[in-house]
C-alpha cells in the first residue's frame, strides 16, 4: 500500500538540510550549496535525486567516502580545457566549481570544458547545466560512475546509468532544460518506490538472477533506456569523463561491483559562448520561436499542453514553491532519524 506524504516549505527544508550537512563537518557555504541542489531537485519533481539521498550521504561522509573538508583545486588549465581535482567533495560543490571554470574559459575563448575527477554522487546534473544557461551560455553536463546497468546481451551490471543534461537560454521564460539518466529510470526512483511501498513496472530492473522484477528492494541491475541506445550513450559518456581523466570506474570493477556501492565519480561540464558563433540575442529569439512553433502544433487526443524541455519541471516547481514540497512519510522518517543521529532536531 502506498504511503501518505507530508509537505514542507522550500526555505524550512533548505535550512534543515543545511544544518544536517554542517553537523557532519561541512562549512556553512558548502552545506548550503549541497542543500540548495537537493531541494532544487525536489522542487522540480526529481524526487529521486533530492533529499531522499541524505541518509546515504551521511553514511558516506562518516565512512570518509565523501570529504566534508575537500581541497578542490585546478590541476591543469590550457586554453579551453580544465582538469579539476574534486578531492571527494560533495558534487554540488565540486561540479559548481567545475562549471564556473568552464564558463570562465568560455568568456575568453568562447568554449570551456572542465573534467572533474574524484567527485561523488552528482545528483540532478541539470542543476549545473542550468547554471550555464542562466548566465547566458549553453550548458552540457555528464557524469560517470561504476557499473550498475546491464548492457544488451548481458544480465549483470556492465555500464552505469550515466546521466547527461543540456540547458539552452531563450528569450522569454526559463531556459530549456533536458536532464536524463541513460537507464530506463534512475536508481533513486526505485528507492522512492520502496519508500512509498509501491511496486515498480516490469522493465526497470533485474533481480540477482537476472530476471525482471516488480519488487524495488530486489533490484540488483538497472536496465538501459532504449536498449542499445541508452547503453551505448552511457558507454560514450564513460569515454568523455572517466577515460578522459584516466580514471575509469568500470573496467577494474566489473567482477566486484554491487548496485549499493558508491565509488568516486568523474564528471565533465561544457559551457558554450553563443556570441562566439553568432548573435546571442538572435539565438535567444530563435530558441523562443522554435519552442513556440512546436508548442503550437496540433495536439494528440487527450493532450492538454505540449511540454518543451524543462517545462514540466518548471510547472511542478511553481506548484511546490506555492504549496510546499511533498515528501513520502517513509522518506521523511528515514531523514529525520538520520538527522537525529548527528544531533539535528527535525522541524515539526
Amino acid at each position: 500500500m502506498a504511503q501518505e506524504s507530508l509537505r514542507i516549505g522550500k526555505a524550512e527544508l533548505t535550512d534543515f538540510v543545511t544544518s544536517i550537512f554542517m553537523a557532519v563537518g561541512l562549512t556553512k557555504e558548502h552545506a548550503g550549496e549541497w542543500a540548495k541542489m537537493l531541494v532544487w531537485a525536489n522542487l522540480r519533481g526529481t524526487d529521486s535525486h533530492g533529499i531522499i539521498r541524505i541518509p546515504r550521504y551521511i553514511d558516506l561522509v562518516n565512512a570518509k567516502s565523501i570529504n566534508p573538508a575537500p581541497n578542490i583545486r585546478v590541476e591543469r588549465k590550457d586554453g579551453a580545457a580544465v582538469v579539476l581535482e574534486g578531492d571527494r567533495a560533495p558534487s554540488a560543490v565540486a561540479m559548481t566549481m567545475a562549471m564556473n571554470e568552464a564558463m570562465d574559459c568560455a568568456r575568453k575563448v568562447h568554449v570551456g570544458m572542465c573534467a572533474a575527477r574524484h567527485i561523488t554522487h552528482t545528483g540532478a546534473i541539470g542543476y549545473f547545466a542550468l547554471q550555464a544557461a542562466e548566465a547566458g551560455f549553453v550548458g552540457i553536463v555528464m557524469s560517470a560512475s561504476g557499473p550498475m546497468m546491464a548492457y544488451p546481451g548481458t544480465r549483470v551490471p556492465a555500464v552505469s546509468s550515466n546521466p547527461i543534461a543540456f540547458a539552452v537560454p531563450r528569450r522569454n521564460g526559463r531556459p530549456y532544460l533536458l536532464d536524463f539518466s541513460t537507464g530506463v529510470v534512475a536508481n533513486g526512483k526505485i528507492m522512492g518506490a520502496a519508500d512509498r511501498g509501491e511496486k515498480i513496472p516490469i522493465g526497470w530492473g533485474l533481480d540477482k538472477d537476472g530476471k525482471d522484477t516488480t519488487d524495488p528492494k530486489a533490484v540488483e541491475t538497472l536496465l538501459p533506456l532504449g536498449g542499445a541506445k541508452g547503453a551505448g550513450l552511457s558507454f560514450m559518456i564513460e569515454c568523455l569523463t572517466s577515460l578522459l581523466l584516466n580514471e575509469s570506474r568500470i573496467a577494474p570493477d566489473l567482477e566486484s561491483w554491487a548496485i549499493g556501492d558508491d565509488p568516486f565519480l568523474n564528471g565533465t561540464v561544457i559551457a558554450i559562448d553563443i556570441g562566439g558563433f553568432g548573435n546571442p540575442d538572435k539565438f535567444a529569439a530563435e530558441a523562443e520561436r522554435l519552442g513556440t512553433a512546436i508548442a503550437g502544433l496540433a495536439r494528440a487526443e487527450g493532450v492538454a499542453k505540449i511540454m518543451l524541455p524543462g517545462e514540466r519541471g518548471d510547472t511542478v516547481r511553481a506548484e511546490r514553491e506555492a504549496n510546499g514540497i511533498p515528501i513520502p512519510k517513509g522518506t521523511w522518517q528515514r531523514i529525520t532519524k538520520a538527522a537525529q543521529t548527528v544531533g539535528v532536531t527535525p522541524p515539526m
